[in-house]
């Protein structure tokens, strides 16, 4: 079983048996592979570095409104240059895929030009001082374009760097101009804003004024103070009611003429002095005369008439001696009870029924009389009652005015809460826009100095550190790659076919196949007899297979030539090689 395993020498008797099945497939297919590394067009790449730098102004100092990393502005910016109408312009004015556009859509042309740009970022550690250990950050970014032409590959990729760094600029310029100008719109409304708050708070304090929280307080005093005064106030008339009361006492007990004088001088009695003087006259002056005498007649109608008027004026004494005693009695009760207590309540009104009887008695009785009091007495007294009654008026008006006054303060009090509630609302939403409006403010003028920043390339900004060069080799295809993939390629695939033949040929090969089938192995064998025509396909085996590889070895000398280098280069550094 040993001498039947199959070695190396097997496998050779099988390449050489089945030689055609390796040479037919090893030539078609490096034929094929020198010819795609022939044929295929060479694609040239011309690439520009853009790089990343940070804003000179520190950004502790000067906030820019840009916020978005580099990564996603290259993404935006890479998607706002390749629109179709920045494809199209390019195209056209460089004259691209001309024979392919006469075929093919807009945009199956925009979609391949599209493949054939491509921005690749260049990321580095940077170290942060302030957050630690350094991180991975966007630093530069290279933008390649490949075409078959290495002139068409700069041009475009020096067109498409401009329209990159000029976009990088545009879209910063209007990020910042937008902020600012949405926050200088964003500060006009609320400062309107403001102005209708503060007219509406005006006009509601006028309104309502003394309803205002910080009125409340004072009103509260003035309160108070009105209350103090209403207190001295009823002091004051209890004083001059006990006055008024003591002088209406003395003036009942002090006759008007008591004192009254003639034209001469002479004293004037009064009525009950005129009465005793005429009472003791008559007697002498009948004793004298008869009782039809003129002055004894005048004398007695005078004593009845002095009689019927003492008479009179004896009931107004007595109504003058009871209101004194009701007044007294009046000023003991008002210093132990208040105005308002049944007792004071029901002596005043007997002291108002007493006055006014004695006045209509006063006034029928004495309306005629045509002699005014003279007595000094009596008009002092008279007098100071006047002005006490005065001052008693007084004092009722002010108490009048008083209690208005406090009632219309207690009135505000009682609104206060209500007018406090929304005057409080109408203040707090004007704190809350003044401090919103305080806040825009600033931010505008930090929006204003960013747009200035953007505006004199002082912030973050694309610089062009490496321009897109003419390539002088180029990217693809890799014609050698594709050469050796190819022949290691034709050589597998010979191989393949080899066994795959063997594997389906089911002739006996060999005594080993012989002992395999039979289980011993063969005596002896006879070898292979060719006839003269195997001879001759042999050797037209042999002379195509010479012919075969003179030609892969002259294209493999072409392909090196036009790929790899001159054959005259060549030469000359190997006879250099040689030399040395």
């Amino acid at each position: 079983m040993e001498n039947q395993a199959i070695d190396i020498k097997d496998y050779l008797k099988i390449i050489k048996r089945r030689k055609r099945f390796l040479l037919i497939p090893f030539l078609v297919i490096a034929l094929i592979s020198t010819l795609l590394a022939v044929l295929l067009p060479a694609i040239y790449r011309s690439t520009s570095t853009i790089l990343i730098e940070a804003q000179e102004i520190p950004a502790e100092l000067v906030h820019s409104t840009v916020t978005t990393f580099a990564d996603q502005r290259i993404q935006m910016i890479s998607q706002r240059i390749m629109t179709r109408p920045n494809l199209v312009e390019i195209i056209k004015k460089y004259d691209l895929y001309a024979a392919e556009r006469q075929k093919k859509p807009e945009e199956v042309i925009l979609e391949k030009m599209r493949k054939l740009i491509k921005v690749e970022t260049i990321s580095a550690d940077v170290a942060n001082n302030r957050s630690g250990p350094a991180q991975q950050a966007t630093i530069a970014f290279t933008l390649t374009f490949d075409d078959k032409s290495p002139v068409l590959a700069q041009r475009v990729a020096n067109e498409l760097t401009s329209l990159f760094l000029k976009e990088n600029i545009k879209s910063r310029t209007e990020s910042a101009e937008n902020a600012a100008l949405f926050l200088s719109e964003e500060s006009k409304r609320l400062k309107t804003k403001i102005q209708e708050i503060q007219n509406t708070l005006a006009t509601f304090k006028e309104k309502n004024l003394n309803q205002l929280p910080q009125i409340s307080a004072l009103n509260q005093q003035e309160l108070t103070s009105l209350s103090n005064q209403l207190l001295q106030l009823d002091s004051q008339e209890r004083t001059l009611q006990d006055r008024r009361y003591y002088l209406e006492g003395e003036l009942a007990q002090i006759d008007p003429n008591a004192m009254a004088t003639n034209a001469t001088g002479n004293r004037v009695f009064d009525m009950k002095d005129r009465l005793k003087e005429l009472q003791s006259q008559y007697p002498s002056v009948l004793s004298s005369h008869s009782a039809s005498h003129p002055d004894v007649i005048k004398i007695k109608r005078e004593i009845e008439s002095l009689q019927k008027e003492i008479g009179s004026n004896t009931d107004v004494n007595a109504m003058n001696g009871e209101l004194t005693d009701r007044k007294a009695e009046l000023a003991l009760l008002l210093k132990q009870y208040s105005d308002k207590h049944p007792d004071v309540v029901k002596l005043q009104k007997q002291i108002s029924a007493l006055q006014e009887s004695l006045v209509n008695t006063k006034e029928s009785e004495y309306s005629n009389a045509s002699i005014q009091p003279d007595n000094p007495a009596y008009i002092t007294l008279k007098s100071q009652l006047a002005s006490i009654n005065t001052e008693i008026e007084s004092l009722n008006f002010t108490r009048g005015k008083v209690n208005s006054k406090m009632e219309e303060l207690r009135q505000s009090l009682r609104q206060s809460p209500l007018v406090e509630k929304e005057y409080m609302d109408l203040i707090q939403d004007l704190d809350n826009s003044n401090i919103r409006y305080r806040e825009v403010s600033s931010r505008e003028m930090e929006a204003q100095i960013s747009q200035q920043l953007e505006m004199e390339r002082k912030g973050e900004r694309f610089t062009l550190i490496d321009p897109p060069q003419e390539p002088l080799e180029p990217v693809s295809p890799n014609r050698i790659a594709i050469l050796i993939l190819g022949m290691v390629l034709a050589f597998a695939g010979g191989l393949g076919a080899v066994a795959l033949t063997e594997m389906i040929d089911s002739a006996v090969n060999g005594p080993k196949a012989v002992a395999a089938i039979m289980g011993v192995a063969p005596l002896a064998s006879i070898p292979y007899l060719e006839s003269q025509k195997e001879h001759q396909d042999g050797k037209k085996d042999r002379q195509l297979l010479l012919l075969g590889t003179g030609v892969a070895a002259l294209l493999a000398v072409v392909a090196f030539h036009f790929f790899i280098m001159p054959l005259d280069v060549f030469w000359y550094k190997l006879l250099r090689v040689v030399g040395n």
